[in-house]
């Protein structure tokens, strides 16, 4: 399929539902918030959906298709708030930000203090993933610090005139995702972590996190919002704990693994040789991609039909689905 073909399949337009003609925005930016213990910048990532054409941008390896800089498409739109994962970037995961941006969703990422991007005042935190029970709610708060920032500024700029995102946000329809460390994160803003939760966030996707904290501690049985966890074969060090995590949430949640897939698999690792736009057109690309927009097509969008049909059905090339919404 064509990158052209690709732009025109995308579902038509209204406030709720993005126009065929839409093509995904970028830009960066940066912003400053004052922490209990400093002040604290963080480089930020915005996608979007504009009706301006997209062209071919270089990420700095990756290959996309933005455009860089353009409005943000008419109407008012969800927004999905992003989190890497340990030592990771705010633009790991091109392939599905650029996607969600297509489907009419704006995607915000930043690099938190662990990124090695990120410009340090401190040292990195050693993170000590093999002790999980000794973890608490203060474990990489800066993150959730971050995430909570970053939405105030982008509520912030959706209410001013004459700012690019005036009025251009859905801020009852709110959502989070994260890879490894950013799906700890996620969850932990969904409540996994109760002094972490905040209710503006109605739906979060997990993907391969870093969950096993929550088995002994915290309260994720009390997350009041839908999860899907994502998970692979390969990924030997993280999703064998995922059904034990599962199992104790609440419907609705969802929990896929792909085949022959490694923790890695929902970075840029997987489009090497590959444009964001053609790598989601088959493998596990895809499935992440489908899957996900399914997900918050349904419970960020509240639609139900053919956009969510997925969600019902284990995929063929799956290694296992489960999922309750009762």
């Amino acid at each position: 399929m064509t990158v052209v073909a690709v732009l025109l399949a995308i579902a038509p337009a209204s406030a709720d539902e993005p126009a065929a003609s839409l093509s995904a925005g970028f830009r960066k930016f940066a912003i400053s918030y004052k922490a209990a213990d400093e002040e604290r910048r963080r480089d930020v990532f915005l996608w979007y959906p504009s009706a301006k054409e997209a062209q071919r941008h270089d990420y700095g390896g990756q290959i996309g298709l933005v455009s860089v800089n353009a409005d943000v498409a008419k109407g008012s739109h969800p927004l999905i708030l992003f989190s890497h994962g340990f030592l990771g970037t705010g633009d790991q995961t091109i392939f599905l930000t650029e996607a969600f941006a297509r489907q009419g969703y704006i995607v915000a990422s930043l690099n938190h203090a662990d990124s090695l991007s990120q410009k340090r005042t401190k040292p990195i935190e050693s993170p000590k993933f093999g002790d999980a029970k000794n973890w608490t709610d203060q474990k990489f708060r800066d993150r959730r610090d971050d995430m909570l920032a970053l939405l105030d500024h982008l509520l912030e700029l959706n209410g001013k005139n004459e700012t690019y995102l005036y009025e251009h946000l859905q801020a009852n329809r709110i959502g989070a995702c994260g890879h490894s460390l950013g799906g700890y994160t996620v969850l932990g803003l969904a409540g996994a972590w109760n002094s972490w939760r905040d209710d503006r966030i109605k739906a979060v996707l997990a993907m391969s996190p870093y969950s096993m904290p929550f088995l002994t501690q915290g309260s994720i049985a009390q997350i009041k919002v839908p999860v899907m966890i994502q998970g692979g074969t390969r990924d030997f060090g993280i999703t064998p704990f995922q059904p034990l995590i599962y199992n104790k949430l609440t419907a609705p949640k969802y929990l896929l693994v792909l085949k022959n897939e490694t923790h890695l698999g929902w970075t840029n690792l997987i489009s090497l040789g590959k444009t964001t736009v053609e790598v989601v057109q088959d493998g596990n690309a895809q499935l992440i991609t489908d899957y996900s927009v399914a997900f918050f097509e349904r419970h960020l969008r509240l639609k139900e039909g053919q956009e969510t049909k997925l969600l019902q059905q284990k995929h063929p090339r799956l290694d296992s689905y489960r999922h309750d919404e009762k």
